[in-house]
Parts: C-alpha cells; structure tokens; sequence
C-alpha cells in the first residue's frame, strides 16, 4: 500500500485567527481544522474565508494550477484495506501537490444544507462530521469526509458497523468520549491507545484524537501507530493556540514512526 511510510499527518483543530494558520503553515502542518459546530473554538464563515486567505499567502510554494489526483473509484464493495489506504494516499498527494495545508470544516450533528453552504462559501478542501450523524451523509458531501468515532471503555472496533464500511467517509477519526459532554472533541482527554493499534494492525490508516500533546505525541503514534494525528486543546496557552507548542506537536509526530512501520 502506498500510503505506508510516509510521515504522519498532522491536523491542528480549532483555528480561530489568521495567526494560529499562518502558524501551523510555518510548522509544516498538514491539514487545518475550523470549528463551525457549538464550541468555544467556534467561527463563522467570513472568519473562515480570512483563515483560507492567510493559508494561500503564507503557502508559498502552494500549486494551485498543478492537476490534482482524482478521486479513488471502487466499482461496487472495495475490501475496506484497500478502500481506506486509498483515500489515504489521495489526501496526502493532494496535500503535497497542493503544497499547503488542507482546509477542513469540523460539524456535529448539523444540517446537511448547512455543510454545504460551509463547504461552497470558504472553500473547504475537507469536512469532519464529529457527532452522531450517519456515515451515509457522507456521500452527500462533494469532497472527502472524516467521521468521528467516539472510544470509550465500552468500544469495540467489531461491534462499530459503520467504522468500516466503504462508500461513505473517507478517513476514520477516533476519539475519546467524554462521558455527560453534550459536545466531544478538544477536551485534552486521551483513551486507550491500543486500541487504536488494534485498527492500525488490520491494514486501516485512520486519524487519532484525544489528549494529545507536544509531550506525549511520540509515545502516542508509538503505541497506536496511526495515519495520523488530531490536536487542539494541546497546543493551546490559556485556550489560545500558541505557535511554539505548534511547532513541538508537528516535529514530534513527524519524527514518531509512521502507520506502516509495525
């Protein structure tokens, strides 16, 4: 599978300002992630389209006249292996020919009318569905979908169905469930990451989420040898994302062994 031994992706979660972008750019990031669900790290769209512009300026090497790979196309039921490597190795070319940072769009349980306006306004080159909406919406989305799901002490990588059906979301994102929060992500709090190992032995790339830091990324991608990695809370000073904390996420999972080096 191509997608093994590449450097793990890096998402920074939660920008809110120009700055925190232009900061993650700087530190080799690979996706962005913008909060339009209920959340402290919630922004509007002309926010969004401000956040874009400072990827594209500060991208200096970005292509954008450069032909894009298309998109995987499986004729009936891919076996899942293979259907998610492929999306994985179509998101980190196109990060790479693209030579900046993916803009996503992170919703919980919101309309689909909604994404779409989000999607079409920004532009937006991702969207991460973070709630408990179907894995079906996502093939009413016109570019690649990341689907949370959440772990907690109950979590089965058998008994989640949709985890791994093919012709839905894109990329899997596991994440801890904060038991009693109406809202998950970006609460700083990490689960089993063996667990995650367990999806990373059966071939599947996926997104990992939850506590993650500067201090613990090594020893996290270590253990659950994911795709990649998912931050906010852990990069943040006084709930602000502060560039040096940045910089120590993104060098400290890009020198943490990648998915495929089991």
């Amino acid at each position: 599978m191509s997608s093994q031994g590449n450097k793990v992706l890096v998402k920074i979660c939660g920008v809110r300002t120009a700055d925190a972008a232009v900061a993650a750019c700087e530190a080799r990031a690979d996706i962005i992630g913008m909060i339009f669900a209920p959340s402290p790290r919630l922004i509007d769209i002309p926010t969004a389209q401000e956040i874009a512009q400072a990827v594209y300026v500060s991208s200096s090497s970005a292509n954008i006249t450069s032909p894009l790979p298309s998109r995987p196309d499986f004729n009936g039921n891919a076996p899942t292996e293979d259907y998610f490597n492929a999306w994985a190795d179509h998101i980190s070319q196109i990060r790479r020919i693209g030579g900046r940072p993916l803009l996503t769009g992170v919703f919980q349980n919101q309309s689909l009318e909604h994404i779409l306006e989000v999607v079409r306004s920004v532009p937006l080159d991702l969207v991460q569905l973070h709630g408990t909406e179907s894995v079906e919406m996502a093939r009413e989305i016109p570019v690649p979908v990341i689907k949370v799901f959440h772990v907690d002490e109950g979590f089965s990588l058998d008994g989640e169905s949709d985890l791994m059906k093919t012709s839905c979301h894109a990329i899997i994102l596991l994440d801890t469930k904060v038991a009693g929060a109406s809202q998950q992500g970006g609460r700083g709090v990490s689960f089993d990451w063996t667990i995650a190992r367990a999806l990373s032995d059966r071939g599947v790339p996926f997104l990992m989420a939850g506590g993650l830091t500067p201090e613990n990324i090594g020893e996290a991608v270590g253990v659950g040898r994911p795709w990649g990695v998912d931050v906010s809370s852990g990069i943040e000073t006084d709930k602000v994302k502060d560039p040096k904390k940045i910089h120590a996420f993104v060098r400290g999972a890009k020198n943490a062994a990648p998915f495929s080096e089991k």
